[in-house]
This record gives C-alpha cells, structure tokens and sequence, in this order.
C-alpha cells in the first residue's frame, strides 16, 4: 500500500492538477491523505469534487507547516510513504522508478 501525504492550506491554484497527477498512478487500496490547515479558499471544495474514495482529509487548525505534515503523517496506513507539497504536480513515472529504488534503498530523495 502506498500512501501520499500532502499538507495543504490555501491551495486551490494546484490543488486539482496535483491530484489528478498522483491518482493516476495509485492502485485501488492506496490513499492520498490531505491534512488541510484551515484553508480559507476553495482547496477544500476542490478536493471533494474529485469525489475519490482515495482521499481522505483531515483538520489541522495549527497554522503550522511542519505540524501539518506530521499530522498527514500519523494518518499514513502505507508501508511506502511519499510526501508532497500542494504546489507539486507529479510525471507520470515518479512512484514506479521511486518503488523501484526503495526495494533497495530505505529512503529516496528526489525532485
């Protein structure tokens, strides 16, 4: 299982191509987990019309990005984890040839 875990506040520029970009390169039983910090635009609008049981959200009310990930991450259920930024728009290749590595490696860094 792979899960993606994104912290997002205010993102509605990106938000949509970001995760059309990931979902289409997860399996049925991978998530996307979204801690949202309060937004104030329509990032929470825009996530819940792609209407993808893959996502799942959660409240942060911090106003803090590291906090905001580590809440992302304790909701992980992923035996691998990614991390990505809500601007982030991903190639169609980025979790194939990172998997590939991490059946040898612990940790891969990227761009």
């Amino acid at each position: 299982m792979i899960s993606v875990c994104i912290a997002t506040f205010n993102g509605e520029k990106y938000i949509h191509e970001q995760l059309v970009s990931i979902l289409q390169q997860l399996g049925t039983n991978d998530e996307i987990i979204i801690s949202d910090d309060s937004s104030t635009d329509n990032t929470i609008k825009m996530i819940h019309a792609i209407n993808d049981k893959r996502i799942k959200i959660y409240h942060n009310n911090v106003r803090n990005p590291i906090q905001n990930f580590e809440n992302a991450l304790r909701k992980a259920q992923g035996k691998y984890i990614f991390l990505s930024d809500q601007d982030d728009i991903w190639l169609e290749t980025k979790i194939s040839i990172t998997i590939e590595h991490l059946q040898k490696y612990d940790l891969v860094v990227h761009d």
